[in-house]
This record gives structure tokens, C-alpha cells and sequence, in this order.
């Protein structure tokens, strides 16, 4: 066990005990940080009744004892107090950091490509996606009531901090783009490094529906041209399921037209092909004259321009 001696500010035998038991189990922390909530957490399970009642400060007072044995400490570009780095941990990565602040945030877009091996790029700036406010609200309650079990009341009680959100612009120096999504769509678990990250098939889905994020129009073509055979199945399946009527018509274009695959579940997604203004391959590009007769699609991107009208390459 390990012994935490006295020290001034003087601290009563609960906070001594306490201290001892939290600092053991952030010995064997499995994430790069621990927040406030999580502290909090932890000193509720210091407690043997479900109806103990924590003496006002106590809290304080353990993250004051811990801090000063440099056992915690602040966590750079974070909101003061609320996330704390563990001692003699190697530097995490932004995406661990990120992912142990925020729990129902994943890695998605350019840097899920990154993960993936869809890129060669190594972006300077960090995606990722969470939901919305209130929906991250909900999702909050239920991780309380399951990590506090009986203790839920005690939590509330001492007032301990709450799973909250904490917005932030850069995570270990990274700059952090934060998109709020109702349907971050799959993604998995990885341990090592422990982050969550879009699944492949995801991936795809978000290179028609936010080029911008995916590195640029450009970028996403090639990241097609380059995988698309290789991640068919997934791509299929996760656009025929999530895909709009518009990004099945994107996807099919550039399935068909760039990758060169014929597939009876592309040609059925060219049913969702119908004329209008607003049908880019680019979302965010200029409507450009060359267009897919196929998929009623202005190619609004400079490297597959015809010298016609025609979008079929």
C-alpha cells in the first residue's frame, strides 16, 4: 500500500485514507488523465456505505494532498482543476487525451483517416465528433448512475464535481476541431492507444458528406481511387445504411466513375439520382459545367474536368 505522509496544510485521518486508496488506483490508471469527475468518483468508492455522508472540503483537501506528493497535476491547455496529468506517465497523444476528457467523443474525419491508413497526411489539427449538448447532457446522467451505482446519492450529496463537458480548443498542444453530431455513426475501442474511432466504413460516408474535414475534395478522390476497391464491403454497407440520398449519389459517382467498380448496390443508388442546382460532387465547391449524365451530378472537382459536359471519365 502506499503511505502518504502528513504535511502541512494539516489533513483529517478521512482525507489521509482516502488519499491512499484513490492514489492506488490511479497507480494502475489505464488513461493518460484523470478528471475531476473521475476523482470524484473514486472517493465515493472510498466509501464502505452507500449512505456516507463526506465531510465538507474533503474533496479539496484530496486533491490537495495529491498534487502536493506531484502524484496529479495540471493538465496543459485544459480548464484549470478539471483534468489532472498522471505522474511519471509517458506523453500521451492528443487523440488519448481527448478521448479520456470528453468519453463519448471519437476520432473522425482526417484524423480517423490518419488512424486508418486512408492518408499519408499528418494533419495538424484534430478531429473529432460528440454530440450535441443536450444529448451529451443524457448520456452523462446514465454514465453517472452506472460508475456510481449506490453511491450516486453520496456523489450528489458532498456536491462532487459532475460528468460535464469540457470544451476545448487544443489537447498537448494539437489544435482540436469539435464537430457536434447526433450520429457520430460506428466506431470502435482501441486499448493501445485507448481512443474511439470511426469505423472505415465511416470514414468513406464522411469524405462526401464533409470534404472539408477530409482534407479537401481532392483528398477524398484520391483516398477513393486509392481504397475503394479494397474497402468496398464496408463502404457499401455503411452509406446504404447512413447515407443520405445525395451522398449515395457522391459515393456511387465515385465508385463508378473514378474507381472503375461495377456493383449491383452502387447501380441502385442511382436511383437517388435526380437534376438541381444544389447536386455537387464538392458540398462546399462552385457548380462546375461538367456533368455526370449518370448521377445528375455537376463534377465540380478541377482534376476530373472534361473538355465536354460529360462527367463519366
Amino acid at each position: 500500500m502506499l503511505h502518504l505522509e502528513t504535511t502541512k496544510p494539516k489533513f483529517s485521518e478521512a482525507a489521509i485514507g482516502a488519499a491512499e486508496g484513490i492514489a492506488e488506483r490511479l497507480a494502475t490508471w489505464e488513461r493518460p488523465v484523470v478528471t475531476d469527475y473521475e476523482l470524484g468518483a473514486l472517493l465515493c468508492a472510498t466509501q464502505p456505505d452507500t449512505d456516507a455522508v463526506i465531510e465538507p472540503g474533503l474533496y479539496k483537501a484530496i486533491v490537495y494532498r495529491l498534487r502536493s506528493f506531484h502524484l496529479i497535476s495540471p493538465a496543459r491547455d485544459l480548464k484549470p482543476g478539471a483534468v489532472f496529468q498522471l505522474f511519471g506517465r509517458a506523453k500521451p497523444s492528443a487523440m488519448e487525451v481527448a478521448c479520456a476528457v470528453d468519453p463519448f467523443a471519437c476520432v473522425t474525419h482526417l484524423s480517423a483517416m490518419e488512424f486508418h491508413g486512408l492518408t499519408d497526411r499528418f494533419s495538424k489539427i484534430l478531429y473529432l465528433t460528440t454530440p450535441p449538448d443536450k444529448e451529451w447532457r443524457e448520456q452523462a446522467h446514465e454514465r453517472m448512475a452506472r460508475d456510481l451505482g449506490q453511491h450516486l446519492a453520496v456523489h450528489r450529496a458532498a456536491k462532487l464535481p459532475m460528468l460535464r463537458y469540457l470544451g476545448f480548443e487544443r489537447v498537448e498542444g494539437v489544435r482540436v476541431e469539435v464537430m457536434r453530431r447526433s450520429s457520430r455513426g460506428a466506431f470502435k475501442a482501441i486499448k493501445s492507444p485507448a481512443i474511439r474511432v470511426a469505423m472505415v466504413g465511416r470514414v468513406f460516408l464522411d469524405m462526401v458528406r464533409e470534404p472539408d474535414n477530409c482534407g479537401g475534395i481532392q483528398h477524398v478522390v484520391d483516398a477513393y481511387r486509392e481504397y475503394g476497391s479494397q474497402y468496398l464491403s464496408l463502404i457499401l454497407d455503411e452509406i446504404d445504411r447512413h447515407g443520405k440520398p445525395i451522398e449515395k449519389v457522391r459515393a456511387g459517382y465515385l465508385l463508378e466513375a473514378v474507381c472503375r467498380i461495377q456493383h449491383p448496390r452502387i447501380d441502385g443508388w442511382k436511383d437517388y439520382a435526380q437534376r438541381g442546382g444544389s447536386r455537387r460532387l464538392d458540398p462546399q465547391g462552385e457548380y462546375a459545367p461538367t456533368f455526370s449524365e449518370t448521377w445528375k451530378l455537376s463534377i465540380n472537382v478541377p482534376s476530373l474536368l472534361t473538355d465536354g459536359r460529360d462527367g463519366e471519365n
